[in-house]
């Protein structure tokens, strides 16, 4: 028992002691900033508050806290007053200190959930140079853009209904189909439409795009050909592969252009548990090995292509389209695309089996496979089995990397199709060894 007191005191030491070192390392010329000693007697005094709570003391916690909230107060107040500086982030650390080391002692939270939030905050406060200059380059434009996706996110998607409309919900085109002596028989309960979940397509697409524009502005498009692509296979792998394909005819650096491309579909498969993740997640997990593979040798030969010793050319169009902030009207028309896909590939499920359905995927996966998975993701351990929906997967995955090779060829450079071409071949093979231990 001792001992644990004494491991607790220990723990909420080195938390304050951590809290109080990234304060002091990031700012070594400012006294009015607490250092290791203050926060590490912050989180302290909070490990005492909950061994007195613990003993049934809490008179003596009540007392510790309103001592250690007034004179925390007392010289937010004191210190604005004379240096006309009113935040108050230092103030909010103090208090999450005293907070962590309360937990520490009332074990309320795990472990482990403590040193997570601990990890958070540590890192949250190391990104004062880069949120200032974040916000620094901030224009009204972008934030009209900011404020647009959340109106998308947050007020357009609770507000629209969570039900799959059918066929025969549609009372206006039932009644034209049966006045044409049409039979809907067996389509009488297809699934047309689930707007929220549409919607929430919407919302996941042009999130991305707004998550690559914000780790855009942290990190900087310009520090490398890599992440430049990357960051536009976020967006569109096949515009990114086609628009490197082109730039490859008057290129002297192929290998990179051919690097940058795999990065750019890299980026495309990292997104696949973005769109899958929030609609099935037992399917992502019986998938997830597959990607990985995929993930993981896209990254290798990405990397042996980037180690060629060629000039390296950094193109402003490609940076300007990597860092652009969303656009509605392209998700609107994936979402539409989508609707589309789903009932096509439905109506083949009913009509011709699942041979129908694999074909009609495959022919839909020229135009881009994001579709194609949400909507196995949406079919995946219900209209069909969670085999068969990675099966026609992989299917339309190999078939979409394929295709990018077919489209480099006409666009660009022959000798980037042909390594394109060779790597995305390796990059499928690779995937489609999963299949050996399932």
């Amino acid at each position: 028992m001792i001992s644990d007191l004494f491991t607790n005191l220990l723990l909420a030491l080195v938390i304050g002691a951590t809290v109080g070192l990234e304060r002091e390392s990031n700012n070594p010329n400012d006294p009015h900033v607490g250092g290791i000693r203050t926060f590490s007697l912050i989180s302290l005094m909070g490990a005492l508050t909950g061994i007195f709570y613990q003993h049934h003391y809490e008179s003596f916690a009540l007392v510790i806290i309103i001592g250690f909230f007034t004179l925390l107060i007392s010289y937010y107040v004191s210190e604005a007053l004379t240096t006309h500086d009113f935040g108050i982030t230092s103030e909010l650390s103090a208090i999450v200190t005293f907070i962590l080391g309360l937990m520490v002692m009332l074990s309320i939270i795990p472990l482990q959930v403590l040193v997570s939030i601990l990890v958070v905050v540590v890192f949250i406060l190391s990104l004062k140079a880069k949120t200032t200059q974040l916000v620094a380059g901030i224009s009204r434009r972008e934030i009209q853009s900011f404020i647009s996706y959340a109106i998308i996110a947050l007020v357009a998607l609770p507000v629209l209904p969570d039900y799959s409309y059918k066929l025969k919900d549609l009372s206006l085109l039932s009644d034209i189909l049966k006045g044409l002596n049409v039979e809907l028989g067996q389509f009488d309960n297809l699934d047309l439409i689930n707007p929220r979940k549409i919607w929430m397509i919407v919302v996941l697409i042009t999130g991305i795009d707004v998550f690559g524009y914000v780790l855009g502005r942290v990190v900087g498009n310009r520090n490398g050909f890599a992440l430049t692509s990357f960051m536009a296979g976020f967006v569109s792998s096949t515009s990114a592969t086609q628009s490197l394909a082109q730039r490859s005819k008057d290129a002297k650096f192929v290998n990179h252009l051919v690097g940058a491309a795999l990065m750019a579909n890299l980026a495309s498969f990292l997104q696949i548990f973005l769109l899958v993740g929030p609609l099935n997640p037992k399917w992502l997990v019986a998938i997830a090995p597959s990607i990985f593979l995929m993930i993981l040798t896209a990254g290798i030969i990405s990397y042996f292509f980037f180690k060629k010793k060629e000039p390296q050319k950094e193109n402003e169009d490609e940076t300007k389209k990597a860092t652009a902030i969303f656009s509605l009207l392209p998700a609107l028309k994936f979402a539409a695309l989508l609707i589309v896909i789903k009932i096509v590939t439905k109506i083949c499920l009913i009509l011709f089996g699942q041979s129908g359905f694999i074909i009609s995927s495959v022919i839909a996966s020229f135009a881009g496979i994001d579709a194609i998975i949400v909507t196995l993701a949406d079919m995946a351990g219900g209209v069909i089995t969670f085999r068969f929906a990675f099966l026609t997967f992989m299917m339309v995955n190999a078939t979409n990397l394929l295709s990018k090779s077919f489209y480099s060829y006409l666009q660009g450079n022959r000798n980037f199709a042909w390594k394109f071409f060779i790597s995305a071949l390796i990059i499928a093979l690779s995937g489609l060894t999963w299949l050996l231990f399932i």
